[in-house]
C-alpha cells in the first residue's frame, strides 16, 4: 500500500483529487482552471472576469472572519474553505450550517486546519462535503472506514455520516421519547 501524502482531501466517497490551487494575488489567478483565494482578496476580483473566463473559484474563510461580504456572490463561488484553527474552535461548524440552511449554498464546503476524527461526523452533518486531513491518525481511521455516528442529535442537521437527514420541524432541542 502506498503512503498518502498529507494533507489529503477526503469526501464521503474516499480520497479525492484537489483541482484547486491556492493563490495570494489577483495576478496569480491567470493560467489556472480552479483557484482558492483568501477572503480579503475577494473584493478585488471582477465578477465579470469570472463569468467570462470559466475559472472555478474558491474562497478561504478563516474562523474569525464574517461571511457577510460573500453572501451576495455565493452563486459565483464553487468552493468555500472554512478553517478550524484549533480542535476546540467550532465557529466554522456554524458557518457551514448557515450556508446550507439559510443561504442555500450548493457549492462545495471544505473543512481545513485542525480536522480530527472525533469531529468528522459533526462536520458532515453541518454541511461539509470535503475535509482537508493533515492528521495521520485521522486519515488512517477514515481510510479504514472507522467513522461512527449515533444517528440521534440535539440539533437539526443537514445529514448524518451516511447522508440520512433528521427532520428539522418541531423543537430541535427536545429529546425524542425513549432516549
Amino acid at each position: 500500500m502506498t503512503e498518502t501524502i498529507l494533507p489529503a482531501l477526503w469526501s464521503r466517497s474516499g480520497l479525492t483529487d484537489d483541482g484547486f490551487v491556492h493563490v495570494e494575488s489577483v495576478e496569480e489567478i491567470t493560467g489556472h482552471d480552479a483557484v482558492i483565494v483568501p477572503l480579503q482578496l475577494w473584493p478585488q476580483i471582477s465578477r465579470e472576469r469570472l463569468r467570462t473566463s470559466n475559472i472555478r473559484i474558491g474562497v478561504c474563510v478563516e474562523a474569525g472572519e464574517a461571511l457577510d461580504n460573500l453572501l451576495g456572490d455565493l452563486a459565483h463561488i464553487d468552493l468555500l474553505v472554512l478553517d478550524f484553527p484549533a480542535f476546540n474552535d467550532g465557529r466554522s461548524f456554524s458557518k457551514a450550517a448557515r450556508l446550507r440552511s439559510h443561504y442555500e449554498f450548493t457549492g462545495e464546503i471544505r473543512a481545513s486546519g485542525a480536522v480530527h476524527i472525533d469531529q468528522v461526523s459533526a462536520m458532515l452533518r453541518s454541511g461539509f462535503d470535503t475535509l482537508q486531513i493533515s492528521d495521520a491518525r485521522t486519515l488512517k481511521r477514515l481510510l479504514a472506514g472507522e467513522l461512527h455516528d449515533t444517528g440521534v442529535y440535539y440539533q437539526p442537521v443537514a445529514g448524518g455520516i451516511h447522508g440520512a437527514e433528521q427532520g428539522l420541524a418541531g423543537y430541535s432541542w427536545r429529546r425524542r421519547q425513549g432516549f
